[in-house]
């Protein structure tokens, strides 16, 4: 799984793995919602400094930077109080995961929720220190941690 694009696995009966993520894992997921938050922030600043210009101007523009500025200033509030609430709302980031790999689909459960993605909605793979990350064709990323995993479990799972 180092750095391949396709959808074929040869999984015949399937595995089950139960892993507990530890500190770098959370680390890893952390920056990610940062990275989001972080996104929502500059989106929120750039439509309220553009929203600022057209206070300058006329008829529709102006009543446009009258609804702008107070929307942008929300996103960006959002953007810079998201990250840190989003980890304290949400300590079960080291909870255990149990993944499941069968044929036609990798699948994610914890005690809250479950997820399951099949192996043709991966587009893309890459193996870190820390975890599988694995790009999907709907855009979004997921993690499968490899921090706590055995050099066997690890295989298998790259397999």
């Amino acid at each position: 799984m180092g750095d391949e694009t396709g959808n074929s696995v040869g999984l015949e009966n399937g595995f089950d793995l139960v892993v507990t993520p530890d500190a770098r894992f959370a680390r890893l997921l952390r920056r990610d919602v940062r990275r989001t938050s972080q996104m929502f922030a500059m989106v929120g600043l750039l439509l309220s400094v553009t929203s600022l210009g057209t206070f300058a101007a006329d008829g529709l523009w102006f009543v446009a930077g009258l609804f702008g500025l107070p929307i942008g200033v929300i996103w960006c509030f959002a953007g810079v109080v998201n990250g840190p609430l989003h980890t304290r709302r949400n300590p079960d980031l080291l909870v255990p995961l149990r993944y499941v790999c069968t044929a036609d689909a990798v699948e994610w459960h914890t005690v809250h929720t479950s997820l399951r993605v099949p192996w043709t909605a991966i587009e893309h793979a890459t193996r870190s220190p820390a975890a599988y990350h694995l790009k999907c064709v709907d855009r979004q990323e997921r993690y499968l941690c490899r921090t706590t995993l055995t050099a066997a479990e690890d295989a298998q799972l790259a397999g």
